[in-house]
């Protein structure tokens, strides 16, 4: 029985060969698009998805063509998802910024005074991060550097800050 009719059957020992196989491949195709913590997070969601949707795998076609085609798919959304995510912020600050809004001077300041109240909840290390990236406009990697983190570790802390942020902002 071949490794894929295998991993069919849910036999954990094939899918451990599958990714074996492939996931050196499947990293260096990732770190093409992206910086190496967010490779590697794809590619264990790649792997994930292949767990996932194994009863669905067709024989018939190129197992490699798939799963890059997955890959291709999670470079794409991170890459989506961290450019709506800046945009809203960007939106955010420059309205804080802005002298020039479309609202009254009242709620410009009302709105800056939340922004920054909600900021100063935000756990030490996750203001200093986000702040760092929003005030300072430093890159995830320059901050990284500087707190000796991963710019994975900046990114999620990013990503928690502007939801937070989100939830109320955005109705």
């Amino acid at each position: 029985m071949n490794l894929l009719t295998r991993l069919k059957a849910s036999d954990h020992a094939a899918f451990s060969e599958i990714f074996m196989m492939y996931h050196k491949q499947v990293y260096l195709f990732c770190c093409k698009s992206l910086h190496k913590e967010s490779a590697e997070e794809i590619v264990q969601n790649v792997f994930m998805i292949v767990w996932e949707n194994r009863f669905q795998i067709d024989l018939q076609y190129s197992f490699s063509s798939y799963l890059f085609s997955i890959a291709k798919h999670q470079i794409y959304n991170t890459i989506r998802n961290r450019i709506t995510q800046t945009t809203l912020m960007e939106k955010y600050l420059q309205q804080l910024d802005s002298e020039e809004t479309e609202m009254e001077y009242d709620d410009s300041a009302l709105m800056k005074t939340k922004i920054k109240q909600i900021i100063e909840q935000f756990p030490d290390r996750q203001r200093e991060i986000f702040k760092m990236s929003r005030v300072f406009h430093l890159t995830y990697r320059e901050i990284a550097d500087k707190l000796g983190i991963s710019e994975n570790t900046v990114d999620t802390s990013i990503r928690r800050s502007l939801a937070v942020l989100r939830k109320v902002f955005v109705k």
